[in-house]
Formats: structure tokens, C-alpha cells, sequence
């Protein structure tokens, strides 16, 4: 049996999102609406980018103007966040002084621009890209990665990273939801936050799993996924924290699991099976679900296992489902972030944002979401992300309304 929460997880009104749409949620929601697919070609935005397919790059952090050294992408997009976040942080502590608050990092694999630049001051034949300071050393060993968060929202409060492949967004979402729900916390700052890697845009295209045109999830003729980048800010607190206005919606079951079935290939049982425990944390059956935001990355092996997991969760027919990975390419770490925000949005306007660029769906199981933005009917929505070694989570977020 699965135990519910005590009470439902808020998740706050204010937000941050930064992404290849643009600097604000309301600019990455009215792309998503749009279906827009913004990709860039990457050494044409960071140099000494190596070749390979587009990507779905920052070109508008928000909080400056142009591009930061690589070595700064992390930290920069991080300090962005917290000025983002500051004002809704300021105002629930002044509602509440003794409000316990911390941050959970989610990240697929924490800040790539150290790394990148001691090995091309090690073997670039131009040279160093960029000088190998003391600075850079220390962001290699990962301490100060939340530091300028904290600096930038002018507070101290602990932080915990939380590394689990691309579902990491939705693995510390049920982190955040357990320390709240433990009585271990009043209040979770979660930061999303993946930039671009060199690791993952070569490693990705070497083994054909880079779209050359972009990425069209469930497409039959999709060709893979686009590496992108982005950053999420959501506050969650324990019931009764914030006004009501201020509840965007609330969280009333998560699940997470590793089942170690494949290195890079998910398995449809273990992810059904994490999907149905979040349904049955909430206190749901399936055909209690109004919507579904997929993982969706356009690849073979993602694609085609979220369709049988549909079948083994919902049988012949999905609810209304679509995949913002289309739009905002793959944020790695981030990209669950990305879709709490959007079935906020949702429940808000009613609409579901269409998969972007896809126009031949393989699977028919699968009610997609295509063309144009749809409206649903209201009711619980289904977020799934699946990460690489077999790390599958999945967030099940209801109306506040």
C-alpha cells in the first residue's frame, strides 16, 4: 500500500524559468503555446562549440545582456534564478520569520564549464579558451554551485544537490515534497538547472541520438532529441503557507525508482510501475488523470516506451499528452521543472501546450496534443521523466482551484 501525503504540497504562484524561449515563464508559456522551436547553432552563441546539430541554447538570460565566459554559464544562470526568486522569498519571511527554508539542486550533472575549461587550456590547439583560475578549480569540486543563488536572494539557507540523469527535476521534486510532508522543512527552494555540455552534444551525436533538424517527439520520422539548457525556480511549502492566492497548484503524489534494467534504454514495466505509484499516492486511478506531460524526448527508445507505458497504465487511449521537448529541446536536469510549470499553466488557462514540430505521430494509443494548443478538461496531471541507468519518477499535480 502507498501511503498519501498528510497534505497536499503548495507549489507557489511566483516561478522562475529561463530557457531558449525566453527569461520569464510567461514568455517560455506563450512558446509553448506558439510551438515554437527557437534552436541555435551552438559556435555561433558560445565559441569553440564543437559541430554538430542545433541546439536549444540561452540567447536572453534576463539579468545582463550577451553571453557569459562557459566556465560562468552555471553560476550566472544560478544567480539569475535567485534574483528571480528573491521577492517571493522576501515576502514568505516576512509572513512567517521562523519559516525553515531550503534548497534542493536538481541538476543532471552539475556545472560542465569547469571541466571544459582545463581541458582545452590542456589540449586546444588554439590555447586556453578562456584563463584556469582558482575559481575555476573550486567550481569543479562543486561546493559553491548554490552560492550564488543564496548570494543573489541575500540569504544563507542549506542546500542538498540532487543528481539523478534527466529525471533529476522530478527525483527532488519528491525529495522536497518528503521533507515537507517529514515535518523536515516549511519550505523548498528546488533549482532545476542544467547548461549546455560538449559531453552530451558530441556524445549524443556520435551515438545518432541528435536531431539534424530538431526534435519532434513521437514523430515517425523523428530523429532524435536536441540538446538544450534551461532553469527552473519553484518554491513549494507545507499546506497553509502561503496565501491562497499565491498556489499556483499542488502536489499530491510522487514516485521515483531505479530499476536498472538498461543503461540508456527504459524499461515500459518499471516505468509503469512508477507512474501507478505516484497515481495511487494521490489517493487516484488512472482514468482519474485529465492529462499527461510525457518526458518526450523525440528519441527511438524513449518515444516508443512511453507509448507502451500509456497502455499498461491507461490502456487503448491516453489523456489528452503532449511533450515540451519540442520547443524547449532537452533541458536534461531541468526538464521536469520545466513541465511542473507548464500543468500550472494549465490548469490556469485550461490549455495544453501542442508538441512542437511533430506532424506524422507513430503511436496512436497516444492522444497527442498536436498543431495547436488544446483545451482539456480539468483534472489531475501526470508528469513522467526518465532518466539514463534506469531512474524513472513521475509527479502526479492538481489544481489549486
Amino acid at each position: 500500500m502507498v501511503q498519501s501525503y498528510a497534505k497536499p504540497i503548495d507549489v507557489a504562484v511566483h516561478c522562475s524559468a529561463i530557457s531558449n524561449l525566453g527569461s520569464t515563464w510567461r514568455q517560455n508559456w506563450e512558446g509553448l503555446l506558439a510551438a515554437r522551436r527557437p534552436f541555435s547553432v551552438g559556435y555561433e552563441v558560445i565559441p569553440s562549440w564543437p559541430k554538430c546539430p542545433p541546439v536549444a541554447a540561452i540567447l536572453d538570460f534576463g539579468h545582463f545582456e550577451g553571453q557569459p565566459l562557459f566556465s560562468r554559464r552555471f553560476p550566472e544562470l544560478m544567480r539569475c534564478v535567485g534574483l528571480d526568486m528573491k521577492p517571493a522569498i522576501d515576502a514568505l519571511l516576512e509572513r512567517h520569520p521562523d519559516a525553515r527554508i531550503s534548497i534542493i539542486l536538481a541538476s543532471s550533472a552539475g556545472d560542465p564549464g569547469a571541466l571544459s575549461a582545463m581541458v582545452d587550456a590542456a589540449y586546444r590547439k588554439e590555447g586556453p579558451s578562456e584563463p584556469v583560475t582558482p575559481a575555476i578549480y573550486e567550481e569543479l569540486l562543486g561546493g559553491p554551485w548554490t552560492a550564488p543563488l543564496n548570494a543573489a536572494m541575500e540569504r544563507d539557507f542549506p542546500s542538498i544537490g540532487v543528481f539523478g540523469a534527466c529525471a533529476s527535476s522530478l527525483v527532488a521534486t519528491s525529495y522536497a515534497c518528503d521533507r515537507i510532508n517529514a515535518g523536515l522543512a516549511d519550505a523548498v527552494i528546488l533549482v532545476a538547472l542544467d547548461t549546455l555540455s560538449r559531453v552530451a552534444s558530441i556524445g549524443f551525436t556520435n551515438i545518432g541520438a541528435n536531431a539534424p533538424a530538431g526534435a519532434t517527439p513521437y514523430d515517425k520520422d523523428r530523429a532524435g532529441t536536441t540538446v538544450g539548457e534551461g532553469a527552473v525556480g519553484v518554491l513549494m511549502t507545507r499546506a497553509g503557507l502561503l496565501a491562497d492566492a499565491d498556489v499556483a497548484a499542488r502536489i499530491v503524489g510522487t514516485a521515483v525508482y531505479c530499476d536498472a534494467a538498461h543503461l540508456v534504454e527504459p524499461n515500459p514495466v518499471g516505468v509503469a510501475s512508477v507512474v501507478t505509484s505516484a497515481i495511487a499516492q494521490a489517493g487516484l486511478a488512472p482514468g482519474d488523470v485529465a492529462g499527461v506531460y510525457w518526458h518526450g524526448t523525440g528519441t527511438r527508445q524513449n518515444d516508443k516506451t512511453e507509448a507502451a507505458v500509456s497502455t499498461l497504465v491507461f490502456g487503448e487511449r491516453s489523456p489528452p499528452s503532449t511533450s515540451t521537448k519540442g520547443s524547449l529541446g532537452h533541458t536534461m536536469g531541468a526538464s521536469g521543472g520545466f513541465n511542473i510549470l507548464s500543468a500550472c499553466s494549465t490548469f490556469e488557462t485550461g490549455l495544453m501546450p501542442p508538441v512542437a514540430g511533430t506532424l506524422n505521430p507513430e503511436f496512436p494509443n497516444l492522444d497527442l496534443v498536436l498543431g495547436e494548443p488544446r483545451r482539456i478538461e480539468p483534472g489531475p496531471i501526470l508528469i513522467t521523466a526518465l532518466g539514463f541507468g534506469g531512474i524513472n519518477a513521475a509527479t502526479v499535480i492538481v489544481s489549486a482551484r
